[in-house]
């Protein structure tokens, strides 16, 4: 489940998530209806430090479940691929979001059986 998935990565979100992409969660679960403006508005700005504020945002999204989350980790893996590969996630693959080594990495190098 995409919830347990983030739950295992959220200190390595909170550590490796920068302002852009943080704003850019917010906008995208606001739009989704994950977030509602009051909570949107509550992690923008009562945390003051760009941590706090991924702390903030994880938290909230794990608490609204496996839907939600699967939002969250399409987004990071569309719109920040350096995350998405720090974090060890894609939104494509079969396997709950987690890259494996041998499935990894440019198409033109994958085996064919």
């Amino acid at each position: 489940m995409a919830d347990m998935l983030l739950k295992q990565k959220r200190r390595l979100f909170i550590r490796s998530v920068v302002a852009g992409t943080i704003n850019g969660l917010l906008d995208e679960l606001l739009e989704k209806r994950v977030l509602n403006q009051e909570e949107m508005e509550k992690v923008r700005y009562e945390n003051p430090t760009v941590m706090d504020k991924a702390r903030a945002l994880i938290d909230s999204v794990i608490r609204k479940g496996p839907q939600a989350s699967q939002i969250c980790i399409d987004y990071i893996c569309e719109d920040d691929c350096c995350l998405a590969q720090v974090l060890e996630l894609s939104s494509d693959l079969p396997n709950n979001g987690k890259i494996n080594s041998h499935t990894s990495g440019p198409h033109y190098l994958q085996h064919r059986v």
